[in-house]
């Protein structure tokens, strides 16, 4: 939130001005960008469900990611690995992304939010990448169970992208942008987008309050020094061990195979209907569903006759036949029961539809 603030506060963003989401996405992302004070003419990227060596993963086609050739895309926000569908973007849709900045939008504004990266064995952060064009988002919740605290942390490479365009901006906005923040700095024009950023999170006026409060600071430290004194990484292969362990099951359950292990998070793990229905049931029952129900009449149904909670994954940009299953939130034997259940239910639907 605080960066998109930024990036308008700053003109680095105007509204109106188009910019690109890589979607299915955090829900708040699909949000922010419509709201009165933004109103950015927004494109959407979108992967699919691939099949890659047998296995599956969400991953963009190339058609998809050229459209980032388009110098009129300001910028372009991605969580990478994704929020639902748990896949990291492979090595050649990232050498592509690097062609495009090289080749034809050498200014676009990257903002990546890598959480879920600690969650894989091998992760190439577009911050990696890409360091000069890309802000990295991480946040400590998920690794380490603190969601409600929300600690994390933004970083920017010391020469970047941001930086210059600010330089860039012509003579007036300069002005204007010296006058917003001249109560923090005898220097304005030397004030960086990331110090920028912190400011603004605090409306500038509050600067001396920004950041975050003592006990946040020292979980943060805790945390960390946790991870850098596991040299072996034993907290991380058990956790990610756990979530592989829960998709597993829920998977098999449903007839289906594991996305591409390296490229799987297993944090969450997306269920697409439309096309679990046509493997299970085939196209003309899987037709008839989609014709005389919606994915909210099956979630609604599972809760009343099963007792299961889905959350649609429309939400986030994904398919409407589509549903998220978080494996991080319930107990491990759980998964196959959550597998059962839609299936036992899926099931009584398709019995009912052969004796009519």
């Amino acid at each position: 939130m605080y960066t998109f603030k930024s990036l308008v506060n700053n003109h680095l963003l105007e509204p109106k001005d188009k910019i690109a989401l890589m979607i299915p996405t955090f829900a708040p992302y699909l949000e922010i960008p419509g709201l009165p004070e933004y109103g950015f003419d927004v494109e959407y990227i979108r992967s699919e469900l691939m099949d890659i060596n047998g296995q599956t993963s969400y991953q963009f086609k190339e058609e998809e990611l050229d459209r980032l050739r388009n110098k009129d895309i300001k910028a372009v926000f991605v969580v990478n690995p994704s929020n639902p569908t748990a896949n990291a973007i492979y090595d050649s849709s990232i050498d592509q992304l690097k062609d495009i900045v090289e080749t034809d939008n050498p200014d676009l504004m990257i903002l990546s939010d890598d959480v879920y990266g600690t969650f894989l064995n091998k992760f190439t952060s577009l911050f990696t990448a890409l360091p000069y064009n890309t802000a990295c988002i991480y946040s400590y919740s998920k690794y380490f169970g603190a969601t409600g605290w929300r600690i994390g942390t933004i970083a920017l490479a010391k020469d970047n992208v941001f930086n210059r365009l600010l330089d860039e901006l012509p003579e007036d906005k300069k002005k204007a942008l010296d006058k917003r923040y001249e109560s923090i700095t005898s220097d304005p024009r030397r004030l960086s987008f990331i110090d920028r950023m912190v400011a603004d999170s605090r409306s500038v006026a509050l600067n001396h309050a920004a950041g975050l409060s003592a006990p946040q600071q020292v979980m943060m430290t805790l945390f960390s020094l946790y991870a850098l004194l596991d040299e072996e990484d034993i907290y991380k292969k058990e956790v990610m061990q756990i979530c592989h362990k829960r998709g597993d099951l829920l998977y098999k359950s449903l007839g289906l195979t594991m996305p591409v292990e390296e490229l799987n998070t297993a944090y969450y793990c997306e269920i697409d209907f439309d096309w679990w229905m046509k493997k299970r049931y085939g196209s003309e029952f899987k037709d008839y569903v989609e014709t005389h129900w919606t994915m909210t009449d099956i979630v609604a149904q599972l809760a009343e006759e099963e007792r299961l909670n889905l959350l649609k994954s429309e939400a986030f940009g994904s398919s409407r036949w589509t549903v998220r299953v978080s494996l991080a939130n319930v107990e491990t034997e759980a998964h196959a029961e959550i597998g059962e259940r839609i299936a036992s239910m899926m099931d009584r639907i398709h019995t009912e539809w052969l004796t009519q």
